[in-house]
C-alpha cells in the first residue's frame, strides 16, 4: 500500500494559532513526494474555526465535531482520514523544518508508531523557580537514540506530535476511549498498543515541533493542578487492568503516592527559606503524590455517544 499522510489537528477555540500552523505544513508538503492532507477537527459546539478554515490552503479539510472531548475529536479525525498514516498535531504546536520529512522517512521503513520531539515556546518568560518544571511538562526529550524503541518510556509520550499507521489505530475500537475525554485518552491507548499488541514505538527526534505555552499556563497554580491530575491518571489507567493485577498495581502507586506526598511535602517546607526553585520542585512532586492517593475522585466520562 502506498504511503500517504493525514495530519489530524483537533482544535478548540484557538483560531489565532491556526494560520501559522497551516503555513508551516504547506511549506513542508513540497519536501516529500507522498500525498498529504490536513484535517482540522473543530471541537467547539459553535464551530468557531470555520471562518479560519475557509481561508486555509486547499489541502486543509474542515470537519466539525460538536461533541466536545479530546477523545471524540481524535476519533473523528481517524474516521475521516484518507492516508495510510495518521499524524496527530495539536493546535498549539508548530512544526520545525524537516518535521514532515522525518516522519515520512520512518513511515517508508514500516513504522507502526513514532513520536517526535517537542520544545516549549513561552509567550512570556516564566519566573526562575517555574522554568524547570514548565520545561519538563511542555517538552519531549527522550534519553534514546533516533529510531530506538521507546514503549518502555511511554509515560513521557503523548499523542501530540505522533504518527501511527492507520492499521495500528484500528487495533483499539475506538482508538481513543471517550471515557478519557478530559485527558489521558492517549495514555490508555498506548498501554493497549504496548502491552496487549506489542506495537513498537519509535523515537523520531528529527520530527520536532514547538509548543506554545501561554502566560495562563506559566503559573504555579497550573503546575499544581497538572501534577495532581497526572498522579490521578497514573492510578486510573492502572485500575483499567481489572482483577487482582489491577488492584495490585493501583495499591503500589497509591503507596508510592503516599511516600511522595509526605517526603516531598516535608522537603518543600525545609528548602523554602534558601532555595525557592528546589522547594517548588518538591512541592509539585507532593501534588503528584496527592493525585495518586485521590485518584478515585477523578471519574471517567462514561456517557453514551
Amino acid at each position: 500500500m502506498p504511503v500517504s499522510f493525514s495530519i489530524v489537528v483537533p482544535t478548540f477555540r484557538r483560531e489565532a494559532y491556526l494560520p501559522p500552523l497551516f503555513a508551516a505544513v504547506a511549506h513542508q508538503r513540497a519536501s516529500i513526494p507522498e500525498t498529504v492532507e490536513l484535517l482540522l477537527i473543530d471541537n467547539s459546539p459553535e464551530a468557531s474555526a470555520r471562518a479560519v478554515a475557509g481561508d486555509a490552503p486547499d489541502f486543509v479539510r474542515y470537519v466539525h465535531e460538536p461533541r466536545t472531548g479530546v477523545a471524540r475529536a481524535r476519533n473523528r479525525g481517524v474516521t475521516e482520514a484518507r492516508g495510510s498514516h495518521v499524524i496527530f498535531l495539536d493546535d498549539d504546536e508548530t512544526p520545525a523544518p524537516g518535521w514532515l520529512a522525518a516522519f515520512a522517512a520512518v513511515a517508508r521503513k514500516g513504522a507502526r508508531a513514532a513520536f517526535g520531539a517537542i520544545e516549549p515556546r513561552f509567550e512570556t518568560d516564566p519566573s526562575a523557580p517555574l522554568r524547570a518544571p514548565l520545561d519538563r511538562i511542555f517538552s519531549r526529550r527522550l534519553p534514546a537514540p533516533p529510531g530506538a524503541e521507546v514503549q518502555n518510556l511511554r509515560a513521557w509520550l503523548g499523542s501530540g506530535n505522533s504518527m501511527f499507521a492507520r492499521a495500528t489505530l484500528t487495533l483499539a475500537d475506538p482508538p481513543f476511549d471517550p471515557a478519557f475525554d478530559r485527558g489521558g485518552e492517549d495514555v490508555w491507548l498506548f498501554r493497549q498498543l504496548a502491552e496487549d499488541h506489542r506495537v513498537p514505538m519509535l523515537w523520531c527526534p528529527e520530527a520536532r515541533v514547538e509548543e506554545i505555552v501561554p502566560a495562563s499556563r506559566a503559573t504555579l497554580a497550573f503546575l499544581r493542578a497538572r501534577r495532581f491530575s497526572d498522579g490521578q491518571l497514573r492510578c486510573l489507567v492502572e485500575s483499567g487492568h481489572g482483577g487482582l493485577r489491577g488492584v495490585a498495581r493501583v495499591a503500589f502507586w497509591m503507596a508510592a503516592g503516599a511516600a511522595q506526598l509526605l517526603g516531598h511535602g516535608l522537603l518543600a517546607l525545609l528548602t523554602r527559606p534558601f532555595s525557592p526553585a528546589r522547594s517548588t520542585r518538591h512541592q509539585l512532586a507532593a501534588w503528584g503524590g496527592a493525585g495518586k492517593l485521590m485518584w478515585w475522585r477523578r471519574r471517567l466520562n462514561r456517557q453514551d455517544d
